[in-house]
Formats: structure tokens, C-alpha cells, sequence
């Protein structure tokens, strides 16, 4: 009984301290980037000794994989979850600006979320972009599955398209992905606008509209006469 009581308190110590250094990787990765953050940076932010991290993590690459993964796959669930929805409500083809928004609305809601959602969203964004070839390769195994979901349901709803017109589709809908949750905030100052009061749930429907919009016109040059 002593003994099963000791290694639980053990466990529940090694749990905190995994924890800790998760949380400390977090907040100098948003502030340094990828090739700016050092395991001694997260080991002086965690306020605890390299000895106890590498107990953990083999190294950085490995540690990053998991903080990486922890925060792209909640939103990747939530996204996964909106297309299934979409699915049981339509069946195989649905609105492009229903797919849009369905994949949209996790993401875009970090950014006006508060603690740690918003932490998450912070890493999420930097990761996405960070010029760092290692994370790079991190990221990508992350986002292959959710990707290639979304290119299928956008193909499924665009059947009509040629290769080109379908790529212009595809480059458009994920340039509006990520400029809102990287630029948005400076935008918003350029605009003289409060970045914090945007309605992200709502900004994922109207985005979703307003490429819908576009795509009438793109059918029609993809379908007129030669």
C-alpha cells in the first residue's frame, strides 16, 4: 500500500514537471520562434534544471514534436468534428462556404480566446508559418490528414473545375486561413479597428460567403465558350 501510494506522488510529480516544461516551451517558442527557442531558454523559463527536461525529451525535435501535436490536434478535432456534421446533414457535397466555415471556425476562435486556448492558437499560428526547416518537418505529418479532407470536400463541391481553376480555389482558401490569425492583429491597427472584438465565428461564415461569391465568377470563366 506504501509503496503504490509512493509511485503514485512520483507519477503525479512527473507529471507536473512534463507539464511545466510544456507550458515554459510554449511561451518562449511564441515569443523566439522555432530557431530562436533553446532547451536552455525553456529550461530557465520552467525555472528547473536541463538534467530533469532530458528525463522527459531526447532533445528538442522531440520535445517539439509533442508540443507541436498537442496543440494542432484539438483543432484538427474540432475541425474534423465540423465536417462530419457537415457530412450527416448533406451527405458528400456541401456549400463551399459551409466547408469554408467548418474549417475556418476552430482556428479563428483562438484568437479571441482567452488563456490557455489562446496560448494554443498562438503556437498553432507560429508553427504554421515559422520559416525553421525542422519545424517545418514537424508540422507537416500534422497537418496532411485535415489538409487532404478539406481539399477532398472542396473538390466533391467543385467538381467542374479544371486542375488550375481548382489550385486558385485551394491557395485562395487557405491564404484566407492564415492571413486573419498571423496579420489580423496589424491590420487591425492599420484599419483603426479592436482586433479583440472581432466575432471570429461569425468572420468564418462571412469569409466562407464572400469566397463563394468569388467562385460564381470562376465557374463562369471555367465554363465559357473558347
Amino acid at each position: 500500500m506504501v509503496h503504490s501510494m509512493t509511485m503514485k506522488k512520483r507519477s503525479d510529480r512527473s507529471d507536473a514537471s512534463r507539464q511545466r516544461f510544456l507550458s515554459a516551451a510554449d511561451h518562449v517558442y511564441i515569443r523566439e520562434g522555432y530557431d530562436g527557442t533553446t532547451i536552455r531558454a525553456i529550461t530557465a523559463e520552467a525555472g528547473t534544471s536541463l538534467a530533469r527536461l532530458n528525463r522527459h525529451w531526447e532533445g528538442k525535435k522531440d520535445l517539439f514534436q509533442e508540443v507541436f501535436s498537442r496543440h494542432f490536434g484539438a483543432i484538427h478535432t474540432a475541425q474534423n468534428e465540423g465536417f462530419d456534421a457537415l457530412e450527416e446533414r448533406d451527405g458528400s457535397t456541401s456549400l463551399v462556404s459551409d466547408i469554408v466555415s467548418a474549417f475556418f471556425s476552430p482556428a479563428l476562435n483562438g484568437a479571441r480566446a482567452d488563456d490557455d486556448a489562446r496560448i494554443s492558437h498562438q503556437v498553432y499560428c507560429r508553427a504554421l508559418t515559422d520559416p525553421s526547416a525542422e519545424a517545418s518537418e514537424l508540422v507537416a505529418p500534422l497537418v496532411e490528414d485535415i489538409r487532404a479532407r478539406l481539399i477532398s470536400k472542396l473538390k466533391m463541391a467543385l467538381p467542374d473545375l479544371d486542375e488550375q481553376s481548382f489550385f486558385i480555389v485551394c491557395s485562395t482558401v487557405l491564404g484566407s486561413y492564415i492571413y486573419p490569425q498571423i496579420n489580423g492583429p496589424r491590420l487591425a491597427i492599420a484599419m483603426n479597428i479592436t482586433f479583440d472584438d472581432i466575432d471570429w465565428i461569425k468572420a468564418a461564415q462571412q469569409i466562407g460567403a464572400v469566397l463563394e461569391g468569388g467562385l460564381g465568377t470562376l465557374k463562369r470563366t471555367n465554363t465559357s465558350p473558347a
